[in-house]
């Protein structure tokens, strides 16, 4: 009997530079650009200019002053939540779709029901931003300023059996890693748990700004080893702060069967992300269950960001195309969110309008979803 391979559909968008290794994988350089930052040649004063950019080509309209002193100050933890508590137009605001009733959290981001039943996000009453100011060097001529980019060199596979994806990249991956890079002031100095990491690009992306990051996945198949090399191999990424650890952690194993150093380490996560972990209704489940567990027993835990793309199929008892797997989803969190009559969290759709700093296709079927606890 045949065994199903699937792959995926990132391979077919773009070039990224892939050679073999010789052992049926690929290393593939997944290049991005820098956010809020340029390579430009100094002002007469030797400052740097500074513009925002990402493949999308936004400004965030901060003066060349502005965008130097943010980057020379550092700021304490309390200072930083008490910014994310004031202005957050950037990120999340509304409830996710299986909610009946429209709950807007912040004034500038509304969730809108078409006539289809999909929603879409719109950013509306944004404050307006200034275009950044023209710079010019000590003979008059402007400064041009060019983008600043990196590459994240992967190792991983172009093809596997479904019980083993998490040794391919997909969308969700660059995805999550675009909401990090955008808000990395969130994420500056945090210690951060991956659940699903696979072959560990959006952990790289993570240890760019945070203090900790602590990469999981089942091992399967050499994955946790692979893990491993592609973290060492993109060492020169992280922040000189940042420390990486890789270990297995099992959606399937309860929370009181974990390792004692690992629940240790999970005493000080402030955020969970995942990426791409929905597309078998047993391991969402299991999913759910592992992140209603990290929900009561990690004190610090601020909030879960779970990027995935849906994928529609066409259902004779529906006829129509339906998302069977995130529907699903949302469906039995919402059954494990309400199982002692009142809902103890929240499921929030995250505004999908940041720039794109890596290189993939955006898809408009992808979703970026936040949990939290219902009282913060």
């Amino acid at each position: 009997m045949s065994v199903l391979e699937v792959t995926s559909e990132l391979y077919s968008e773009a070039e990224f530079c892939s050679t073999e290794t010789g052992n049926g994988n690929s290393i593939s350089k997944f290049t991005f650009v820098y956010p809020n930052r340029r390579d430009a040649a100094p002002t007469e004063n030797g400052t740097q200019p500074g513009l925002a950019n990402g493949m999308d080509k936004r400004n965030n309209g901060q003066s060349v002053a502005d965008s130097e002193s943010k980057a020379s100050s550092v700021k304490d933890s309390e200072e930083v939540e008490q910014e994310e508590e004031e202005s957050c137009f950037e990120e999340e605001s509304f409830e996710s779709d299986y909610g009946d009733s429209l709950c807007e959290e912040e004034q500038e981001e509304v969730l809108l029901y078409g006539e289809s039943g999909d929603e879409c996000c719109i950013a509306t009453h944004q404050k307006e931003t200034k275009p950044p100011p023209i710079v010019l060097d000590k003979d008059g001529d402007v400064v041009v300023v060019r983008q600043r980019k990196g590459a994240i060199e992967i190792e991983h596979r172009k093809s596997t059996r479904l019980d083993a994806v998490g040794l391919q990249i997909w969308r969700g991956a660059l995805l999550l890693g675009d909401y990090i890079m955008h808000n990395e002031r969130k994420f500056k100095n945090t210690h951060i748990l991956e659940l699903g990491s696979g072959v560990g690009l959006t952990s790289i992306v993570a240890s760019m700004y945070a203090r900790e990051v602590i990469c999981t996945d089942i091992d399967i198949e050499g994955l946790l080893d692979l893990l491993r090399d592609n973290v060492q191999r993109n060492a020169h990424l992280s922040s000189p702060h940042c420390r990486v650890h890789v270990t297995e952690l099992d959606f399937k194993v309860s929370y009181q069967d974990y390792p004692r150093d690992l629940k240790t380490k999970l005493q000080d996560v402030q955020y969970v992300i995942a990426a791409d972990v929905i597309y078998d209704d047993d391991i969402t489940e299991a999913f759910v269950r592992t992140i209603v567990s990290l929900l009561l027993e990690l004190p610090k835990l601020k909030a879960i960001y779970i990027a995935l793309e849906k994928r529609y199929v066409f259902t004779l008892e529906d006829m129509d195309s339906v998302a069977p797997c995130y529907d699903y989803f949302l469906r039995y969190f919402e059954k494990r969110n309400g199982r002692f009559g009142v809902n103890r969290w929240k499921l929030i759709n995250v505004c999908m309008d940041f720039p794109r700093y890596f290189d993939y296709d955006k898809v408009k079927d992808l979703v970026l979803l936040k949990v939290c606890h219902a009282s913060k």
